[in-house]
């Protein structure tokens, strides 16, 4: 056995069966590696605001955002990620694969060979020791707010309406990462809870489609079922 350390590698594993990731988390520890968990896609987005993590375990059949949609993400911003998964079919395999998975393991898997797996991944990438995930991406998404733009990591840059930027400001500055639907709406000026949500809702989905668009990357606020919005850098 052998005991993790302050540099050691992180591993988050986002798996909605607790059992599987507690088993998983164990397995990783007593491997020698640092390892935490996550429910959801939404709950690691979150948990990614305090923890470390070099490299991501996902389970593709997660509640609210796919897993497959999560990899994607990861993937884009130079994250390695490798699924850990039920689905055995070619066609998800193919699919997970496309996605930016460096791996993909079928449970039950043998957990020697996902260890050996993470260990192979992260001498590739990260060096089995860097910084986290932030490392993937060459500088933070930055508000521009006296030219009134949003910045990508790339440099490239989304023009921003007045209530737009307004969004961005309280999501990007807010100390905790969540911001909640109460405070939000608050902020905003956008009346009752639910109807002024609402409202805040579509405009982030026509800034979702125009940050897309004029950067080539997607806005990365995500939603926090139930409790409101984070920006996650």
């Amino acid at each position: 056995m052998t005991h993790p350390s302050s540099t050691s590698p992180t591993i988050a594993v986002v798996e909605d069966d607790e059992d599987i990731r507690a088993n998983v988390c164990s397995f990783l520890s007593k491997s020698g590696m640092r390892a935490w968990g996550a429910d959801s896609a939404e709950d690691f987005y979150v948990r990614l605001l305090r923890e470390r993590a070099d490299l991501i375990v996902v389970d593709l059949g997660l509640p609210g955002e796919s897993g497959m949609s999560l990899v994607s993400r990861l993937a884009k911003q130079g994250i390695p990620v490798i699924v850990l998964t039920a689905r055995g079919d070619l066609e998800s395999r193919i699919a997970g694969l496309d996605a930016g998975a460096l791996q993909y393991f079928v449970k039950p898997a043998d957990l020697n060979e996902l260890v050996a797996g993470i260990r192979s991944q992260l001498r590739r990438t990260v060096g089995g020791g860097a910084p986290g995930p932030q490392a993937g991406q060459a500088v933070p998404w930055r508000l521009d707010t006296a030219g009134a733009r949003l910045v990508a990591p790339n440099q490239q840059a989304a023009s921003l309406t007045t209530r737009e930027l307004d969004l961005l400001t309280c999501l990007m500055t807010a100390e905790s990462g969540l911001v909640t639907k109460h405070d939000l709406v608050r902020a905003m000026g956008a009346g009752e809870v639910e109807d002024g949500f609402h409202r805040i809702e579509s405009q982030l989905t026509r800034l979702r489609r125009k940050t897309l668009e004029a950067t080539g990357l997607p806005l990365p606020v995500r939603a926090v079922f139930g409790k409101g919005l984070v920006f996650v850098q």
